[in-house]
């Protein structure tokens, strides 16, 4: 089963006319997102998160991308969400991770999302 990741909480999505503003709440960053980013950050919203193979899929069918443009665009988007602080490590918020596994315990700062 692929990891489903997800927003992390201290990110904020607010949308506009289809387009989407992150902001990281520690920082006071935000990042901007088309059309295209917005569909990503919804799925990433989604309670579950979402897994890669499922944003690929979205842009193929939504989008009109071919799969191979699909996907780099996908691990590039989430390349910068991740450096940025906005990806979460696919946990929910009652400690499970968002594929319904319990977790072994805690996550400290530093460990990366697989």
């Amino acid at each position: 089963m692929s990891a489903r990741l997800r927003l992390s909480d201290r990110a904020r999505l607010a949308e506009l006319h289809g387009e989407a503003v992150v902001l990281h709440l520690a920082t006071g960053r935000y990042f901007a997102a088309n059309a295209t980013g917005t569909a990503l950050l919804r799925a990433l919203t989604a309670p579950d998160g979402a897994t890669v193979e499922a944003l690929v899929d979205g842009l193929v069918t939504t989008h009109g991308v071919d799969r191979p443009r699909a996907t780099a665009d996908v691990d590039a988007w989430l390349t910068r969400l991740r450096a940025a602080g906005l990806l979460a490590d696919g946990r929910l918020a009652d400690g499970r991770l968002a594929d319904g596994r319990l977790a072994d315990g805690p996550r400290t700062e530093g460990q990366g999302a697989s």
